[in-house]
């Protein structure tokens, strides 16, 4: 009688766990196919019907918000061990998880639809480039790396019909003799908050002044030009808005894509349309901006963080580096 109990208990704990798993397996599905219109740069921000994101103003896409997975990245270099200082090609070949059929239908977001970063292992070199498509579904570009060593290209991009995917994969070059553990960054907060790149000045502050993890925080950017000193107005749109930034941790396993934020005002009570830095329909070359910019970011880690933010103006890119602290 006591074998038969034991039995019957052990029985029920296994039809308790496979119904948990068809339970799990069930919501899981669910959320893959379950469709809204979604932020592209803010993914927590979904809604059953098209129209633009409240926080920075973006287009809604629809897309599958819930739907967690990454993407297959299948990430090839020619040559395959790229040497400092010569040209390499960086390729890119994009797989649904689901079925690893090659995707080749993109959301454009910022006027692109595929964004990449390569950022070298002590943080002191930068690109944001976008590679071209060919008619196989392959993305490549080419690029040189400065100096020997650790490189993590970022691949940023949002499939049609999918969600927002932000895939890193690691590069090492020829004759790289350091230690990827002990060669890493080592990133202290800025001290002196203005900086200039050429014929332009910039100066931020933070808000809240102290960046805390799951809060969301502000960069903002007051820009001058270099000669005169006064603020500009004159600055140009780059990526369809007036900036653009990435941040990331000092261990480069943290990473915040950001553009300004383009809401001036909500709705009023009488149901008006809200106001945006760039109206909707603009022509984005004739319109210019300045001298104030804002980011938002949240960081989900306490640690040292470092943000690359880049401006157009006279048609030239302005890249500038800021360093801060997240507490927990």
């Amino acid at each position: 009688m006591q074998r038969f109990i034991k039995l019957k208990i052990a029985l029920g704990a296994m039809l308790l766990l496979v119904s948990a798993s068809v339970g799990i397996a069930f919501f899981q599905t669910a959320a893959e196919e379950e469709t809204a219109w979604v932020c592209p740069m803010h993914g927590d921000y979904t809604t059953e019907a098209a129209g633009k994101c409240p926080r920075c103003g973006m287009d809604l896409v629809h897309a599958a918000p819930y739907d967690v997975r990454d993407y297959g990245l299948d990430f090839r270099t020619t040559p395959a061990v790229p040497k400092a200082g010569q040209k390499v090609v960086l390729s890119f070949r994009i797989t649904h998880p689901s079925t690893g059929d090659v995707v080749k239908k993109f959301e454009t977001v910022h006027e692109r639809q595929y964004h990449l970063f390569v950022i070298s292992q002590d943080m002191e070199h930068f690109e944001h480039i976008h590679p071209v498509e060919a008619s196989d579904g392959t993305w490549s570009i080419e690029t040189t790396l400065p100096k020997a060593g650790y490189y993590q290209v970022l691949s940023d991009f949002m499939p049609a019909g999918g969600a927002p995917q932000f895939l890193a994969r690691p590069l090492v070059t020829e004759n790289y003799q350091g230690d990827i553990a002990g060669d890493s960054a080592h990133l202290t907060p800025d001290t002196v908050l203005t900086k200039t790149v050429d014929d332009l000045t910039a100066t931020v502050d933070y808000d809240p002044p102290q960046f805390k993890v799951g809060q969301y925080g502000h960069i903002n950017f007051h820009l001058k030009d270099s000669a005169s000193g006064k603020a500009i107005a004159d600055l140009q749109t780059y990526l369809g808005a007036f900036g653009h930034t990435l941040i990331m941790s000092e261990d480069m396993a943290d990473y915040v894509h950001s553009h300004p934020l383009d809401i001036l005002a909500q709705p009023d009570e009488e149901g008006g349309p809200p106001q945006f830095l760039i109206p909707p329909g603009s022509d984005l070359e004739a319109i210019r901006g300045g001298p104030d910019v804002t980011f938002e970011g949240l960081m989900p880690r306490p640690g040292m963080y470092r943000a690359w933010t880049q401006f157009r103006r006279n048609n030239k890119i302005h890249t500038f580096a800021f360093t801060f602290r997240v507490t927990p």
